[in-house]
């Protein structure tokens, strides 16, 4: 019997705007900071670029956390008890991940923290770098960060799963009290169906749950990849980082590993796109430079 949707787009307000605020808050800020010095240094094309990225990424955001929430209800088979069965398999490395957070909270005093702040403290990182090293960089950088954020809301409809915080609690307690809130939202939103979106959706705009694949691994392993191949130094500061948010991902219980598994490849796909799509753009801009600088080598 084939399933109809009316999918009304939910817009986030309330408590939805209030807990991305917090979260994004920061990055946001380095980056007005970066747009402030470029109307100063009145650098009005490039100024322009960002108000557009930024305008396409949030209108990408808003669909891939709606795709998020009708998930369960466009694909209603879960996939949580094969996954935990995987965990399973590898248990070690899910009680590495529980002492690893552990020892990190016994000498960071705002260890619970850290996850979230890794991951941003990268994307900002990242945007000003890379803008500011090399603009074309930046462009694929951007470029391959939204494509992880459609590919993975797509993702999350072919093998669907809540997360592992259904079966045992994580080591986190920050995360463990947004799992009750969210997973709180998850309840109503199956109990209520269409009919709750509508009424309350905007509510937990941000706040649906969907454990495969893990695109804050997906999204690190993006600024990762691009610092090491563009900015060395950068890469190296970003390598510890990315090795917790991995195994923050399982301790936090929000992941299952092989969701981190999932991410990985995600990301590799997104890159390959990337680099596909913009070795014309680079190679036009390799001929513009080269151009530039024969008649002086002559």
């Amino acid at each position: 019997m084939a399933l109809s949707f009316d999918l009304n787009f939910v817009l986030p307000s309330g408590s939805a705007l209030e807990f991305t605020g917090m979260s994004y808050g920061v990055p946001l800020s380095l980056i007005f900071m970066l747009g402030l010095f470029l109307i100063l240094t009145k650098q009005t094309m490039r100024l322009l670029y960002y108000v557009t990225a930024a305008l396409a990424y949030g209108i990408i955001l808003i669909t891939h956390f709606n795709i998020k929430m009708w998930m369960n209800l466009i694909n209603p088979s879960l996939w949580d008890g094969f996954y935990w069965n995987t965990d399973q398999m590898v248990r070690p490395l899910i009680d590495a991940s529980f002492e690893i957070h552990n020892f990190i909270g016994a000498i960071i005093p705002f260890g619970d923290h850290l996850y979230l702040f890794a991951f941003l403290a990268m994307f900002a990182s990242s945007i000003i770098v890379h803008s500011v090293q090399c603009f074309i960089v930046f462009r694929k950088v951007i470029f391959t960060a939204m494509l992880v954020h459609v590919l993975g809301g797509l993702s999350y409809l072919v093998m669907p799963a809540v997360g592992p915080f259904m079966y045992e609690n994580g080591v986190n307690a920050l995360e463990a009290a947004r799992q009750e809130h969210m997973y709180g939202g998850y309840r109503a939103l199956m109990a209520g169906g269409r009919t709750w979106i509508a009424s309350q959706g905007s509510q937990f705009m941000f706040a649906a749950v969907a454990a495969m694949p893990s695109l804050h691994v997906a999204s690190s392993a993006v600024f990762v990849h691009y610092a090491w191949k563009h900015a060395r130094w950068l890469g190296v500061l970003y390598l510890p980082l990315f090795a917790f948010i991995i195994f923050e991902a399982m301790a936090t219980r929000w992941h299952y590993w092989i969701d981190v598994v999932a991410g990985l490849a995600l990301t590799a796909f997104a890159i390959a796109i990337a680099t596909a799509v913009f070795r014309p753009i680079e190679a036009y801009h390799t001929m513009r430079r080269q151009g530039r600088e024969a008649p002086v080598s002559a």
